[in-house]
Order: structure tokens, then C-alpha cells, then sequence
């Protein structure tokens, strides 16, 4: 049996208030109050986040009922009205007509065949980056992450090399990122019209992501002859096969704003959190420098290499299940529904999160303990299908499952075969930060000691 570390669980008592409800509890800690009310038991959980009742769903069945087989019953609704100012309506917002259509042009481009050539680019970023820090030093490990996916996902999507503009992006980002946040477990949201510093902050940082990306899309409307391989140019010869209507510039400009949102911070963070549990487990560090070396040899990992890394994937798939970087999900009725034993009426909202679940021991023996040898014998097909669910399901499913995990297979290689990292001398307790993604809180500060790598 592997060494590995049990994890504290998440732990908070259910207090109301009258006028809040449930609401100071959810603010305080999201990943504690939902499992404390896994715990309580029952498929359905009632709850209320100021004047808006709503019902969390914890039974498997219910959930594939809501995302796959009565899908159309449910909208995504007002539970994404704070992201639907970034990503605008794109694939993650859209409901209806509207999101079927977005799908239908974009999935052919997302299969894994496809993004397979995206592969050399995210090793080179990584590598490159990786080369640059010094054997024995003190990093900030989720600053680096993050700095190393926002390149990577800058040149795939925009084909952006590092300078001002990524600057920019990258500071209105987290600016909209942590007020967005802020504005969805707020009881009283002040209108974006009041002008306050925070709406002004929010409203900038939106205004300077237009700015670049119209001025971006403006440029490739000009430059039809120049051939271009990052997904910009995917979405703008993007054809919808019915009718052979094309994304207008808005609708590029909010799909590129759904991946970027998609496919930058939730991969940094999972990277930090894989990382921080191969620290504490160096049995699976070590199995997977094992199959690193019978399988890499002394190069680095590319997109050939990714069917034969079944314990590098292994190893995600268990951190996506002790901290699933989207961890809540909601629905609203679009009409009178019946989900199970409940019935649902129309604008009626509900929740559904992953991270309760994912630490059940109703699905995965000893839930708190990271073990990637759990996901070997297709163990996925002996649990309900939404017992785990790291990406979603149903025709809202992730279209950039394959793309994330492919990046997130080249960079933990590319890193994790040039350094060896142990937690930096009175490191704080880390713990999940519930925002948009989940996050370590406070950060993961390491002591890098450099492999060699010939």
C-alpha cells in the first residue's frame, strides 16, 4: 500500500440568521458548509442564501438527471450573472439555441486529436520556465503555476508572446477574478452603476480585456491570408455546418473570455494543489519518476507520450478529486420539473458540487487519503457516473477537458522532471480557498532542489 497522507476534513456548524439564512455560514467557509450537509444525509439539502431559496443535490442519479437526461429542464440563470459580465454569453453562459450552436461549431475542434498539437508549446513554456529557477532557492510554487499557464494559454488562444499587453490581461483578470467572487456571496450587490472603487476596478478591468482582444480580432480580420495555429483562429473559421453562419466579433470575443477563464487558473491551480500532495506522498512522487524515466527516458513528454503516462494522469485525476477546481455548479428550472422524488418549479435554483462527492466514502474507500493507484481497473465504472465529475457532464460537460489535461500532463512533466520540491522552513497550513476555482490559500511557498535533466 502506497504511504500517503490523510487530509483534514472541512468542519463548520449550520447557524442561520434571520435575515441571512444560511448565508454567513456559505460566506465563511462554501467547501465546510456543503459537506456538512453531505453529512446530514438525504438526496436533497433546502437552503437559503438571503431571500433566495435554494436546493443542493447530492444524490448521483438526481444530478445526471439535471445535467444529462432532462438537461433542456434547466438554465444556467441568474447563479452565473456575475461571471456572464466577463465571459459575456459564451459557451459556459449561453442556454438554449444559442449554446447548442456555439457547441456544435467549436467541439470538432476540441477533440483530443485536435488539441494534440498544442502539446510542444506547453512543454516548451513550462520547460523554459522551469530553466530559469536556481537550485536551492525559495519559490512562491502557485505564482510560478500560474505565471506558466497564463503564457501557455496566451500564445494557444491569442498566439501573445510575454510583454505589456500580458500584463495587462493578466492583472484585470485577477482584479475581475476577486471581485467577482466578492459581488456572488454578497447579500445586498450594489448596481456596477454606483460608482464605487470596487465597480470601478471591475469595469476597468473588463474595459482593458475588450480593448485588447477587439483590437486583437480587428488585426486577424485584416490578415485573412496569415495562418495562425492558436485558437483565435479556430473560433474565426469556426462554421456552423446548418446554416454556414460564422461567430460575429462579439461572440469570439466571449468564447475567448470562457477559455480564458477555463483554461488558465483552474489548470494553475490544480498543478499547485497535484504538487503540494506529491510533497506529502513521496511514494507516488516516486512511482511517478518511475514512469517518467522507462518512459521519457532523458527528453521531455510529448503528445505521443500521453497514452503511455497512466499514473502522470492517475495523479491528476486524484488531485481533480480532493479538490475539484470547479467545485459548484447551479441550475435554474426553466419550467415545473420533476428531478427524482422532488419536484421543482420554475426559476426554482439548485446546487450541485463535486467536492462532497469526490471525498464520499460511499464511492472511494478511505476518501481523504491521495491514492492515484485508486483510478487503475476502470475503477470509474464500479461508482455512479456523477459520484465524479471533474469536468462536468451532460452537453454542458467541459469542451477543453482533453486540452486541460493534456496541459496539465506536459507541464507536471516538464517541471517535475527538472525539480524536486519540499515546503519552504514555517510554511502556513494549506487549505482550499473556495473563489472561483479552488485555490490554495495564501499560496504554496517550496524550496526548489534542481534534478538533472540531460
Amino acid at each position: 500500500m502506497p504511504q500517503s497522507t490523510t487530509l483534514a476534513e472541512p468542519k463548520t456548524e449550520r447557524q442561520r440568521t434571520l435575515l441571512g439564512g444560511d448565508l454567513k455560514a456559505f460566506r465563511r467557509d462554501p467547501l465546510a458548509f456543503l459537506t456538512e450537509l453531505y453529512r446530514q444525509g438525504g438526496k436533497t439539502a433546502p437552503i437559503r442564501l438571503g431571500p433566495q431559496k435554494i436546493t443542493v443535490l447530492f444524490d448521483p442519479e438526481m444530478i445526471k438527471e439535471v445535467l444529462v437526461t432532462k438537461s433542456e429542464s434547466f438554465i444556467k440563470g441568474a447563479t452565473f450573472k456575475e461571471i456572464a459580465r466577463f465571459v459575456g454569453d459564451g459557451l459556459v453562459i449561453s442556454d438554449g439555441e444559442k449554446h447548442k450552436r456555439h457547441r456544435r461549431m467549436l467541439q470538432p475542434h476540441f477533440t483530443r486529436a485536435h488539441i494534440q498539437h498544442y502539446a510542444e508549446q506547453m512543454t516548451d513554456i513550462a520547460s523554459a520556465h522551469a530553466e530559469l529557477w536556481k537550485d536551492g532557492e525559495e519559490r512562491l510554487l502557485t505564482e510560478d503555476l500560474f505565471g506558466i499557464t497564463f503564457d501557455i494559454i496566451a500564445r494557444t488562444v491569442f498566439t501573445f508572446e510575454s510583454g505589456e499587453e500580458l500584463m495587462k490581461i493578466g492583472r484585470s483578470y485577477s482584479s475581475i477574478n476577486r471581485i467577482a467572487t466578492e459581488k456572488m456571496r454578497t447579500l445586498f450587490k450594489l448596481p456596477l452603476f454606483v460608482p464605487t472603487k470596487r465597480n470601478k476596478e471591475y469595469l476597468d478591468a473588463i474595459k482593458t480585456l475588450d480593448e485588447i482582444v477587439y483590437t486583437l480580432i480587428s488585426q486577424r480580420r485584416t490578415e485573412k491570408d496569415t495562418a495562425h495555429r492558436d485558437l483565435l483562429s479556430v473560433l474565426m473559421s469556426a462554421v456552423d455546418e446548418s446554416d454556414q453562419s460564422e461567430f460575429s466579433d462579439e461572440q469570439v470575443r466571449d468564447e475567448l473570455m470562457t477559455m480564458f477563464l477555463a483554461g488558465h487558473e483552474t489548470t494553475a491551480n490544480t498543478l499547485s494543489w497535484t504538487f503540494h500532495y506529491l510533497i506529502q506522498n513521496p511514494e507516488a512522487e516516486r512511482k511517478l519518476r518511475e514512469e517518467w524515466d522507462r518512459v521519457l527516458g532523458e527528453r521531455d513528454a510529448t503528445a505521443d507520450d500521453y497514452p503511455q503516462l497512466t499514473y502522470t494522469q492517475n495523479v491528476l485525476w486524484e488531485t481533480l478529486r480532493l479538490t475539484p477546481a470547479g467545485y459548484l455548479t447551479g441550475r435554474t428550472a426553466a419550467h415545473d420539473v420533476i428531478v427524482g422524488d422532488h419536484q421543482f418549479r420554475k426559476e426554482e435554483i439548485l446546487f450541485i458540487s463535486s467536492f462532497p462527492l469526490h471525498r464520499s466514502s460511499d464511492y472511494f474507500p478511505d476518501p481523504l487519503v491521495f491514492r492515484p493507484e485508486r483510478f487503475e481497473n476502470e475503477m470509474l465504472k464500479t461508482i455512479p457516473q456523477f459520484a465524479y465529475f471533474p469536468f462536468g457532464g451532460g452537453p454542458r460537460a467541459c469542451i477543453g477537458n482533453h486540452y486541460a489535461m493534456l496541459e496539465m500532463v506536459m507541464v507536471l512533466c516538464a517541471i517535475g522532471r527538472r525539480f524536486r520540491f519540499r515546503l519552504a522552513p514555517n510554511h502556513h497550513e494549506i487549505v482550499p480557498e473556495a473563489l472561483l476555482t479552488l485555490r490554495p490559500k495564501g499560496g504554496i511557498r517550496v524550496i526548489a532542489n534542481k534534478q538533472e535533466v540531460n
